[in-house]
């Protein structure tokens, strides 16, 4: 598209554009971490176990997924900054609801909601991202939009340990109701919608065809699978870290907090040499971005599975620290490669099938399931299947890029 670089004199607007994006990431990631941290706070308030607990998560999950593919087809056809605003302004709301709840029911539909709203960002935020800054270095400014995950996810879980429920949803669901308000004022390109792509526009059944047209790209259905390995791992793993490490490791609350704050130090590193790997990779190979996701993923593996058996000492602190820096690696390069496995048109669309998968399959209920082999089992014996799923994702990952190789270029 010819308005798909960014020249001089739209520098300002663009980056104006990428700060906002990475303010709403941030707190839609404060918003999904905000009760991690406060599970002795919900066990005061409510009636719960370990399966409950999870299922506040996979609630909030649940409902991200559900509407994230009819998010992207309103966003390629009415257009990305209304939908975007409407869903902040959603999870905002969401939020504030679920600090006044009398029960775990209503707390459960709070987050379900606060889940629907929370859909919007990543899926329209890197189609807009990519349109913005698209080139060779896609990856390293999409990495930029990745750095509000991990700072959102330490804030949420920070404000969920002091001041905790029901005060943290406080602080997370205004900002996020003003950010829909500001975001709303923006600049935010459109996209040229293609002749082709007009049955979009024709009842429900435009959400399958937008389905049925992006999984026909020959590599995506791998990398959708890979995506999926990986945010499974990654959400049973952020929703019972801090517990883990108290439970089974008999760290202090200080002890956890401080080894989970170099965990997210590292995480940031990761999103942004995961994403410069990549783009220097993609230079000389066009699979060259997979390619550095699969790599990292090999290494996170074991790296966290050391840390499963592991007494406490440094070698869990290496281990936590070097895993989660390996396992950012993803977030940024798996943006860019769904952008450029599709036309134009189809960006939002794809994104969002990618992230449906991610969320639906993997993040929704990965917190539960662990919860449910805890309570059955142990924790530590839980936290294998998310580090198993780290190992399956590098395989996948390695089956996409030599699918990549061998189809044809959009």
């Amino acid at each position: 598209m010819a308005d798909s670089l960014v020249t001089p004199t739209r520098y300002r607007g663009a980056i104006q554009i990428l700060i906002a994006l990475t303010l709403a990431n941030l707190l839609g990631y404060a918003a999904r971490n905000a009760l991690f941290s406060a599970y002795a706070d919900l066990r005061l308030r409510f009636p719960v176990d370990d399966a409950d607990l999870g299922l506040l998560t996979t609630a909030f999950m649940l409902g991200q997924a559900i509407i994230t593919v009819p998010v992207g087809w309103a966003g390629d056809r009415f257009g990305r900054k209304p939908v975007i605003a409407a869903g902040l302004a959603m999870a905002g709301a969401a939020g504030l609801a679920g600090a006044l709840s009398n029960g775990l029911l209503m707390l459960v539909i709070s987050r379900v909601f606060v889940g629907v709203g929370c859909a919007v960002i990543v899926p329209i935020s890197n189609s807009v991202l990519s349109q913005l800054f698209d080139g060779p270095q896609k990856a390293s400014r999409i990495a930029v939009f990745n750095l509000g995950m991990f700072v959102g996810g330490g804030v949420g879980f920070a404000l969920g340990a002091t001041p905790g429920y029901p005060t943290v949803l406080l602080l997370i669901g205004a900002p996020t109701i003003a950010l829909a308000l500001y975001l709303s004022r923006l600049a935010i390109p459109a996209v040229d919608v293609h002749a082709d792509a007009q049955p979009l526009a024709r009842g429900i059944g435009a959400v399958f065809i937008g389905v049925g047209r992006v999984m026909r790209r020959p590599a995506l259905p791998w990398l959708l699978a890979a995506a999926t390995a990986m945010s499974f791992a990654a959400g049973g793993l952020q929703a019972w870290l801090v517990e883990f490490l108290k439970r089974e490791k008999h760290l202090t609350e200080k002890q956890a907090q401080g080894l989970l704050a170099a965990a997210l130090v590292a995480g940031l590193a990761g999103v942004i040499v995961g994403a410069r790997v990549g783009d220097r990779w993609r230079r000389s190979a066009r699979a060259g971005r997979v390619t550095s996701i699969a790599l990292a993923m090999g290494l996170a593996a074991p790296m966290l599975a050391v840390c499963i058996v592991i007494p406490p000492g440094p070698g869990l602190y290496i281990g936590g620290v070097v895993g989660m820096f390996f396992l950012s690696w993803y977030h940024a390069p798996l943006a860019a490669t769904v952008h450029d496995l599709v036309p134009p048109e189809q960006s939002v669309m794809a994104q969002a099938v990618v992230i449906f998968a991610m969320h639906s399959i993997g993040t929704a209920p990965a917190s539960w399931i662990v919860g449910i082999i805890s309570k059955y089992n142990n924790l530590t014996f839980a936290m294998w299947v998310p580090t198993s799923a780290i190992a399956v994702a590098a395989l996948l990952m390695m089956v996409t890029a030599r699918v990549m190789r061998n189809a044809p270029a959009v």
